[in-house]
């Protein structure tokens, strides 16, 4: 996986919830709302960067988080149109295309 230092992850306390959200360049973008923990917002309350989620844990909390995480920051990037995601890079340096063209589907049937 290639740093990607400008993109992190915050959490913040609003109430009894910890909000999540994406910083990459000068935008921030809203993942998702959680319970409150304290081990959790400790670890992200200053910022991870990405490559941080793709490490190991045994802990089942950390390991639902970093999980859920990677599922917001993949629909960010088809949202927002960013790479952020090495998995993201490499399908446009691809050129990514469907299988199945409506051409395709018509000529056949």
């Amino acid at each position: 996986m290639r740093k990607n230092a400008n993109a992190k992850v915050f959490c913040t306390q609003c109430g009894s919830e910890l909000l999540f959200y994406l910083t990459a360049g000068e935008r921030s973008y809203p993942l998702f709302p959680t319970y409150h923990s304290w081990p959790i917002y400790r670890e992200y309350e200053n910022g991870k960067p990405i490559e941080y989620l793709f490490r190991n844990s045994r802990q089942f909390r950390q390991q639902k988080i970093r999980a859920r995480l990677l599922q917001s920051i993949e629909y960010i990037e088809k949202e927002y149109h960013l790479q952020l995601l090495e998995k993201t890079k490499n399908q446009k340096k691809r050129g990514h295309k469907n299988r199945y063209t409506i051409e395709k589907y018509y000529h056949t049937v």
